[in-house]
């Protein structure tokens, strides 16, 4: 077996970051914005790019389920949203423009949401997972599947095009996809060795066994979902008392205007 400090490498998105990067560069210098915007695309790219080629690939493929399930996590959980927030107003209207009618259907939220589910539960179904990661060509098609679906679930949470979703609404998505979700982390954590290919593995990575590898991933997996969803969740939270803060002032300035006209 390779060494766990051996690199694993996935051309194809170091390829694909590097498209992204020279395209959001173009569109910035056409229509720049904040520079943490760049910033946070910019990490979120990063994220893709090493978590699927550095020792963390080789030691998720070649030891330990719990690091499969943490590259699963950095490039479907963390690094979409990062991706969209890094995307200026412009970007996103461009990008929903050329998307076109599919675009739109696809990032509505009750397709939107129903389609990340299904796609993170069969996934990480146990034959499903073992055939992917048995496969070089079917491990890449799983992490990017797993990127764009990512961007799907955060769509309509972080961008107001095609569709502007109240943020009452974004709540209860938001609120939704974390308790739809949290049966697999759950499931993980608490089961027997789901997974042939890991429980057969010959050399087992720091003395951790297969039952306490897997349990491990179903906790890191709901614990980092959790808490993704409640920032996101707190952020939203701000976002309503800020827009009904501005609401009773503009209520409060329309009656004072009456006043005044009455008088």
């Amino acid at each position: 077996m390779p060494s766990p400090w051996s690199f694993t490498f996935e051309p194809l998105f170091v390829l694909l970051g590097a498209v992204a990067v020279v395209l959001y560069a173009r569109a910035w210098r056409r229509e720049p914005g904040p520079a943490w915007r760049a910033w946070c695309f910019g990490a979120g790219v990063a994220l893709v790019v090493l978590a699927l080629n550095s020792p963390l690939g080789t030691i998720a493929i070649e030891y330990l389920v719990l690091f499969h399930l943490l590259q699963n996590v950095m490039i479907s959980d963390w690094a979409p949203p990062l991706i969209l927030i890094g995307l200026t107003p412009a970007m996103r209207a461009g990008i929903a423009a050329r998307g076109g009618a599919w675009f739109a259907w696809i990032t509505r939220p009750q397709v939107a949401l129903p389609m990340w589910l299904v796609g993170w539960y069969v996934v990480h179904l146990g034959a499903v997972y073992d055939a992917l990661v048995r496969n070089t060509l079917l491990l890449a098609v799983e992490h990017a599947f797993l990127i764009a679906i990512g961007l799907v679930l955060w769509w309509p949470v972080l961008c107001d095009v095609p569709h502007r979703v109240p943020t009452l609404g974004r709540i209860g998505y938001v609120m939704a996809a974390f308790v739809g979700s949290a049966f697999l982390g759950l499931a993980l954590t608490f089961s027997p060795p789901l997974y042939d290919y890991y429980a057969s593995l010959p050399e087992r990575l720091w003395g951790i066994s297969a039952e306490k590898d897997q349990n491990l991933g179903g906790i890191l997996m709901s614990t980092e979902q959790a808490l993704v969803f409640f920032a996101a969740i707190v952020w939203l939270l701000t976002v309503l008392f800020r827009e009904e803060a501005e609401a009773e002032e503009r209520l409060a300035a329309e009656q004072r205007a009456a006043g005044l006209r009455e008088h």
